[in-house]
C-alpha cells in the first residue's frame, strides 16, 4: 500500500531542532505535538503502508515559512528510504519554476505539492500558478494540490475550490495532477473533473465527516456512487491518509470497510499511485 498524502508536521526527527519550524506547524497548520521518527513509520507498519509520499509546503509570501524546505526533505528522504519526496514551491514568488527544476533535477524529489488555501493563490493565474504547473509537466511529475475545506487556521477554502482546476486542465493537459481530499465538500465537482480528465486524480484523505470509515462511504457509496467508482474512476483515485491528521490505519480499514473487488483495491492502495509516480512495476 503506498500512502499518497503525508505531512511530516507533527514530526521532530534526527534533524537539528528548528523553532521556527515547530512555530509555523503549530501556527500556520495547527500541528504538534511532535513525535519521533520512528512513530510515523510505526504508525504505517501498523496500518500495512510500505511507502509514503510526504507533502511539505512553501509559505514564504503568505506566511513567511517552509514546513519542511525543499532541502530537509531530500535529506529526510535520503534517511528514510521508505518515504516518497515531494517539493513545493511559493508560486508568488517569480523564481518558483527555477525552484522545482531545483528541487527535481538536483535534490531528487518527485513530485510537488500545493495548497492555494493557504499558500493564497490563484491556481489559474497565468503569470505566476500556470510557469510553475508548465514546469511540472516538463519534469513529468505529478502534482497534488489542496481542494476544498481547510483546517489549516490561516486557510481560505474559497482559494481552494476544484471548479478553478477545471482551466488547469484544459490548457494543460500534460501536467498530471492529485485533487487532494476528494475536494470535499465538494466531492461532486472533483469528480466531475476526473471523469472529464484522464490526467486529474482524486485521493482518499476525506476526514470531514465522523470517522475516516464514515467520510469515505458516504463520498464513495452515496456522493459520488459505487457504480460511477467501478466503471470509470477505478484508474484515478490514490490512497491518501492525511497523516497526522488521521491515523493511517483508520483510513486504510476505510478502505476495507468499502469491501471492493480485489482489483480496484489494488488500483486505489497501489498500482494508480505506481503509475503517477512512474515506477517500474506500473508499467
Amino acid at each position: 500500500m503506498i500512502d499518497f498524502h503525508t505531512h511530516l508536521t507533527a514530526v521532530q526527527g534526527d534533524w537539528p531542532p528548528d523553532p521556527e519550524l515547530n512555530r509555523a506547524c503549530e501556527e500556520v497548520f495547527g500541528m504538534g505535538p511532535f513525535q519521533p521518527m520512528k512513530t510515523f513509520l510505526a504508525a504505517m507498519d501498523e496500518a500495512g503502508i510500505t511507502q509514503s509520499v510526504v507533502l511539505p509546503i512553501d509559505c514564504t509570501t503568505a506566511h513567511g515559512c517552509k514546513v519542511f524546505s525543499n532541502e530537509q526533505i531530500a535529506a529526510i528522504v535520503a534517511e528514510q528510504p521508505r518515504l516518497i519526496g515531494f517539493a513545493s514551491v511559493d508560486p508568488n514568488r517569480p523564481q518558483a519554476a527555477g525552484d522545482l527544476e531545483h528541487a527535481v533535477r538536483d535534490l531528487g524529489l518527485r513530485g510537488l505539492k500545493l495548497d492555494p488555501a493557504v499558500q493564497d493563490f490563484d491556481v489559474t493565474d497565468r503569470k505566476l500558478a500556470y510557469p510553475v504547473f508548465a514546469k511540472a509537466a516538463e519534469l513529468d511529475i505529478p502534482v497534488v494540490i489542496h481542494a476544498g475545506l481547510s483546517w489549516a487556521p490561516n486557510g481560505r477554502s474559497a482559494k481552494a475550490h476544484p471548479l478553478a482546476l477545471e482551466a488547469v486542465a484544459h490548457d494543460l493537459p500534460e501536467l498530471r495532477f492529485v485533487i487532494a481530499h476528494f475536494g470535499f465538500p465538494w466531492v461532486r465537482e472533483a469528480a466531475m473533473l476526473a471523469l472529464r480528465f484522464p490526467q486529474v486524480y482524486l485521493d482518499t484523505a476525506i476526514i470531514y465527516s465522523g470517522s475516516p470509515s464514515d467520510s469515505v462511504g458516504r463520498v464513495f457509496r452515496h456522493e459520488i456512487g459505487m457504480d460511477v467508482i467501478r466503471r470509470s474512476l477505478r484508474n484515478q483515485i490514490v490512497f491518501g491518509s492525511n497523516t497526522p491528521r488521521i491515523r493511517p490505519k483508520r483510513m486504510s480499514q476505510a478502505m476495507t470497510a468499502l469491501d471492493l473487488d480485489p482489483d480496484l483495491y489494488r488500483n486505489i492502495t497501489e498500482v494508480n499511485a505506481q503509475r503517477l509516480l512512474g515506477t517500474k512495476e506500473a508499467s
